[in-house]
C-alpha cells in the first residue's frame, strides 16, 4: 500500500488532464484564403473566433478574436484555449465577407490540445463585380384589398395597382380568399400569377457550402421561369395544429415585363430575385421580399446603399 499515495496523485493528474481538455484545451488554427479560382489573396483582414466558458455570475459564453492579415500565401495562423468550435471570419476591400466556422472533434488530454493541430481552413472570398441600385422591398404584413378578385402589385411603385394603390403595371397578380371566424379559426388561399404570359418564377435555393454573406448568382438566367402560378394557404381550426404550405429554404428568381419577338426570343425584360417563399396570414395578408433591377439587365448583384425606394 505504500505506493497509493503515488496511484492517487497519478489518477488525479489524469483527471485534471481530461478535464482541461475537454472544457478549455489549447487550438491552432490557419486560414487559407482564396479567391473563386483558387487564387490565394494577400491582405484580407482574417479574425479567428474563440470561445470559452465564463466564470461567476451566470455563466455562458464569452467570444474573442484574434486578428490579423493573410501573407502572400493567404494565410494567417494563431492559437488559443477555446472550446471546440472556432470560427473564421474574412474581409477585404471589394470582395464579400465570407465565414467559415471548423469544429475540432477530439483533444490530447497529454498535451491538453485539440486535434488535428493547426488544420488548414480554406476560405473563398467573392469578388464584387457590379453591384447596382435595385428596388428593394419587405412586405411583413401587406393587406389584400380585395378578395376574390385579381389583384395587381407593380414591384417599382412598391405598391397595388389602382384603384387600389399608386401601382401601374401588375408584376405580380394575387386573387385571394379568406374565412376569418376568430384568432384560432381561420384559413387564408392565394393563388398567385402573372399578368403576363412570358413571365415567370423558377426556384433557387443557396448552396448551403457557400461562405460568401452574397449567396445569389451574380447574373440571372435568360430563361428557366417556368412556374407561372403558385397556391399559398394557411388554416388554422380549434384544438388542431397550425397548417400552411409555407416552405423553408426556398427563394425565388424572377422574370418580368417580358417582351418576346415572333420567335418567341426574349428582347426585354426585367430581372429580379426573392428571399424566402410567400407566405399568408389568417386576415389574408401576405408577405414576401424582393430585389427588383430597373436597369433591363440580368444582373442581380444589389447594392445594399442605394435602395431605390430609400433615395427618391
Amino acid at each position: 500500500m505504500k505506493n497509493l499515495p503515488r496511484i492517487i496523485s497519478t489518477l488525479a493528474f489524469v483527471l485534471l488532464f481530461c478535464t482541461t481538455a475537454n472544457a478549455s484545451s489549447t487550438a491552432k488554427i490557419t486560414a487559407k484564403v482564396v479567391d473563386e479560382k483558387g487564387n490565394s489573396i494577400q491582405g484580407a483582414s482574417v479574425s479567428l473566433n474563440f470561445s470559452a466558458a465564463k466564470h461567476g455570475d451566470g455563466g455562458g459564453l464569452r467570444s474573442f478574436g484574434k486578428e490579423g492579415l493573410s501573407d502572400k500565401n493567404g494565410l494567417f495562423s494563431d492559437s488559443s484555449v477555446t472550446l471546440p468550435l472556432v470560427g473564421v471570419v474574412v474581409d477585404k476591400d471589394g470582395y464579400y465577407r465570407s465565414i467559415q466556422k471548423y469544429e475540432f472533434k477530439s483533444s490530447s488530454m497529454l498535451l491538453n490540445r485539440w486535434e488535428p493541430w493547426n488544420p488548414t481552413i480554406e476560405v473563398v472570398l467573392k469578388k464584387k463585380r457590379n453591384p447596382v441600385a435595385m428596388y428593394q422591398k419587405y412586405l411583413d404584413a401587406l393587406p389584400v384589398p380585395k378578395l376574390n378578385t385579381p389583384v395587381g402589385y407593380d414591384f417599382e411603385k412598391g405598391d397595388w395597382v389602382a384603384p387600389h394603390g399608386n401601382g401601374m403595371t401588375s408584376d405580380l397578380v394575387f386573387n385571394c380568399t379568406n374565412n376569418y371566424v376568430s384568432f384560432s379559426e381561420a384559413n387564408t388561399s392565394c393563388n398567385i400569377s402573372f399578368s403576363n404570359a412570358h413571365d415567370g418564377l423558377q426556384e433557387y435555393r443557396f448552396d448551403e457550402k457557400n461562405q460568401s454573406l452574397y449567396k445569389w448568382p451574380f447574373e440571372a438566367l435568360e430563361n428557366g421561369y417556368d412556374i407561372k402560378n403558385l397556391n399559398k394557404w394557411m388554416s388554422v381550426k380549434p384544438k388542431e395544429e397550425y397548417k400552411s404550405n409555407y416552405r423553408e429554404k426556398v427563394n425565388y428568381l424572377f422574370r418580368v415585363r417580358t417582351m418576346v419577338d415572333k420567335n418567341g426570343n426574349v428582347v426585354k425584360a426585367y430581372y429580379g430575385k426573392m428571399e424566402g417563399d410567400f407566405r399568408v396570414y389568417k386576415k389574408c395578408e401576405v408577405n414576401f421580399s424582393y430585389y427588383f433591377n430597373p436597369d433591363g439587365t440580368r444582373n442581380l448583384e444589389e447594392d445594399p446603399k442605394k435602395n431605390l425606394f430609400k433615395n427618391k
